[in-house]
């Protein structure tokens, strides 16, 4: 036990900050000195670090089995004990990899700006980094949460006043966006408006927009000053601005923005409800916790010599919640993050609903959900059809001004099939954009001369589905998670009461 403690410390508090570090020093240097900025011997040194640093993993990695089955646990308690280290060493074998892989294909080529598969991996090692880095922050935020019950309180009133925030940033960004709409359209200067409407503001809010009419009145164009103006409007807002501007309809690119933003401030319960469902899982469990930890450390061991000095053996359930204790006891370190790991979930949820998910930088998201984008492309496609412009205008201004890393991929390699001379639909099938079905439909859509109308309802479409796909997945899970619930606090009453029971029945 002492041995394993050890292995898990270095690893927990030394190893994985370093390697955490490490990654992201590397990730800051070649995103600050580019594709070709960086010195062939600081290379060479890296690449003998990193190798270093894989073997140390795998050294560590055959320390932690080896010291979980030297330890004489049963199947469950070495799976409990070991599992969750070993996935971490084999991320951070996977990382060391990924930094391993970036540094060979430095200096290779004549370009000097990264290409796009190199900077996904820039940002999925800093990210990686970030994880390690925090790693050991995750025991104190578990001693935090089952040490101080206060938390609870000042966790829940975060969470609510997170709510509120994210609905009052949604509702600022449509108040904006209608703003700029009317002005475009009734041909009122923009910059003076934006001054004026600034005076009712206060605080950071404030600044930005003054910082937005400051690009305005220096001749930036409407799509480049909200670029360089983060946090005030959407970023799908944006790029159906710049098509706008291309198709010279830059009103109907806002009104259109304007209306979607006033339909997603009455979508936000969905997003919250899956929430506030992980809020009341994090609260029961963590409760539940606390109870039966205080019931295990001060009752039960009175309780258990009581029944030694009847000479009554305690019942099997009683004995393995007794050794499912000890087993938390004594790898405490290995089970606090695990704990920690619904309010660091929690968190992630609340922070990517008040900034919103399509508002951050999150790379390679696209290759997991490859039609996460695909409404947004609709409507801006439906939008330059709908004034008579080439659909291909709509996807250069995708590939060119979209946030993430993997829509621009997406983008582009459809518009360089369209220009090889494909079909526009069947290129957008090609880069799972839409199914063959959807092709056809828009295939046909463009044949009858209604392809805008179609268009907008396909991507109304897909973006309800998701919303019913989200709000079946809540509801099937409450029932499912308060069942998995009431079995944990059954289990834990009957293997208190079974003893008083089987006493009960021996001396009635």
């Amino acid at each position: 036990m002492e041995f394993l403690g050890v292995i898990f410390s270095l690893a927990f508090f030394v190893y994985f900050p370093i390697a955490g570090i490490t990654a992201m020093m590397l990730s800051w240097r070649i995103r600050d000195f580019g594709h070709q900025g960086v010195n062939p011997l600081i290379i060479f040194c890296w690449k003998a670090y990193t190798l270093i640093m894989l073997t140390t993993s795998v050294i560590f990695l055959l320390l932690q089995v080896m010291a979980v089955v030297t330890n004489q646990l049963s199947l469950f308690g070495a799976a409990l004990a070991g599992l969750p280290t070993v996935l971490v060493y084999c991320f951070t074998i996977y990382l060391e990899w990924q930094c391993f892989q970036l540094l060979r294909a430095l200096n290779v080529g004549d370009d000097y700006i990264l290409p796009q598969t190199l900077q996904n991996r820039v940002h999925l090692i800093r990210i990686g980094g970030s994880i390690l880095l925090g790693m050991p922050l995750l025991i104190f935020v578990s001693v935090l949460v089952y040490l101080a019950p206060l938390f609870f309180l000042v966790l829940v009133f975060t969470c609510c006043l997170l709510n509120v925030l994210a609905l009052n940033k949604r509702s600022r960004e449509t108040e904006l966006l209608w703003l700029i709409t009317f002005c475009v359209e009734k041909n009122i200067p923009l910059a003076t408006e934006i001054d004026r409407y600034s005076k009712t503001m206060s605080g950071r809010y404030r600044n930005r927009l003054l910082n937005f009419s400051s690009r305005l009145h220096s001749g930036d164009s409407l799509s480049e000053a909200m670029a360089y103006s983060p946090g005030l409007l959407p970023q799908s807002a944006i790029v159906s601005v710049h098509i706008g501007e291309e198709t010279k309809s830059p009103g109907i690119a806002l009104r259109d923005a304007a209306v979607r933003a006033t339909k997603r401030l009455h979508d936000t319960s969905d997003k919250s409800n899956l929430a506030n469902l992980i809020l009341y899982l994090t609260i029961i469990l963590s409760l539940q916790f606390i109870i039966t930890g205080f019931i295990m450390y001060f009752i039960v061991p009175k309780f258990k010599q009581i029944f030694l000095d009847f000479g009554i053996e305690l019942p099997p359930i009683t004995r393995s919640l007794i050794d499912a204790s000890d087993l938390v006891y004594s790898y405490f370190y290995l089970f606090f993050p695990i704990f920690s790991l619904p309010v660091m979930i929690l968190a992630l949820l609340y922070f990517g609903n008040y900034f919103g998910w399509y508002n951050l930088r999150i790379p390679f998201i696209t290759g997991w959900f490859p039609r996460l984008n695909t409404p947004h492309c609709l409507r801006q496609i439906a939008q330059a059809v709908a004034v008579e412009s080439p659909p291909l205008i709509a996807l250069d201004s995708v590939g060119n001004y979209h946030l993430w890393t993997d829509v621009r991929q997406q983008a582009q390699s459809a518009a360089i099939r369209i220009r090889q001379g494909h079909n526009f639909w069947e290129s957008l099938q090609e880069a799972d954009v839409i199914s063959s079905a959807e092709a056809g439909l828009c295939s046909t859509a463009e044949k009858l001369g209604n392809l805008p109308y179609v268009l907008r309802t396909l991507a109304d479409t897909i973006e309800q589905r998701g919303i019913r796909r989200m709000r079946y997945f809540t509801e099937i899970c409450k029932p499912i998670l308060v069942c998995i619930l009431a079995i944990l606090v059954g289990y834990t009453v009957l293997a208190l009461f079974m003893p008083i029971i089987q006493l009960l029945l021996k001396y009635a």
